[in-house]
């Protein structure tokens, strides 16, 4: 993943996404990046546009397919639909309703297979083996979408010059393992933290084994990055590589978190955009310089 490979993608991608502000908060050298004010409230926009648009520059007409805790469903869901692809996703029965309604409205295939996100993945991966109808686009193990989520960081970097630290939420990896890898290329003295909760914290456990391990699927307010990831992930390795520091943060710190930014900054957040903010009010991110939390997206069920 090169930084040509990474500006060539930003360039493509520019005219599908908004660039988000990056902006101060009530803790002393903390600046939040909001991609909860991108299009369909999260990052993900940004991996799904870069892998559709090389699908329709091939002129792949196979059904588009993809499985999601809801973000990157909407996100793929969006993308299809800009270019009329036929398109599928596969999201399991604890989804929030907030994203499960913005996935629908797009009016792709919607399904609903498994009780957490490990079912609803082995359930799509299965119909993926049929490579002659579908395309499968992961949420995180796929070289295009990563090098999407990556634009990131130039953002960053042009907004806020003197960041010190980029802190972000870890799921399957595709966010950290693009931000990264492009930060470091550009800044190699750059500090990036990845941060996952306590209860569900699979890239942790595993760069402590040195290898991917399976975790049971507790769930997490933070339930976009909630779940195991793909055995033979490519985005483990960068995060080895590139991520120098994972820390874990609990679910009553997460959901004051949640109620903090909503009441003092004003600010919607799903949890695992809060779990960065979270992170630094319980003290395990350096705060000597300026750091840059991702506020990666905004898609709660109100009722939260």
């Amino acid at each position: 993943m090169t930084l040509s490979e990474f500006r060539r993608v930003r360039t493509r991608i520019q005219p599908y996404i908004r660039s988000t502000p990056v902006v101060p908060c009530d803790i002393p050298n903390l600046f939040l990046k909001l991609e909860n004010l991108q299009y369909t409230h999260s990052f993900k926009i940004r991996g799904a546009f870069a892998k559709m648009l090389d699908v329709v520059e091939h002129n792949d007409r196979r059904t588009i397919l993809t499985v999601s805790a809801g973000n990157h469903g909407q996100a793929v869901a969006r993308a299809a639909s800009t270019f009329k692809l036929p398109c599928t996703v596969v999201v399991p029965s604890s989804t929030p309703n907030a994203k499960v309604e913005a996935i629908r409205n797009y009016g792709i295939d919607l399904r609903i297979e498994g009780a957490n996100y490990d079912e609803a993945e082995a359930w799509t991966l299965k119909l993926a083996e049929n490579t002659q109808e579908y395309v499968f686009v992961s949420p995180y193990n796929d070289a295009l979408v990563v090098l999407g989520q990556g634009t990131l960081a130039f953002e960053i970097l042009e907004q806020c010059p003197d960041v010190e630290t980029i802190v972000l939420s870890i799921g399957g990896g595709g966010l950290a393992a693009g931000v990264a890898a492009a930060a470091k290329q550009i800044r190699p003295s750059i500090r990036i933290i990845g941060i996952q909760a306590e209860v569900s914290a699979a890239i942790y456990y595993s760069l402590k084994a040195g290898h991917i391990v399976t975790i049971p699927d507790v769930p997490s307010i933070a339930d976009g990055i909630q779940g195991n990831i793909d055995l033979h992930t490519m985005t483990f390795e960068w995060i080895q590589k590139y991520v120098d520091e994972v820390v874990l943060v609990s679910e009553k710190s997460i959901k004051s978190s949640i109620l903090h930014l909503l009441h003092q900054e004003k600010l919607l957040t799903e949890g695992s955009a809060a779990i960065c903010y979270a992170a630094a009010t319980e003290g395990s991110i350096p705060l000597n310089g300026p750091a840059v939390a991702i506020i990666s997206g905004g898609n709660i069920d109100l009722h939260l």
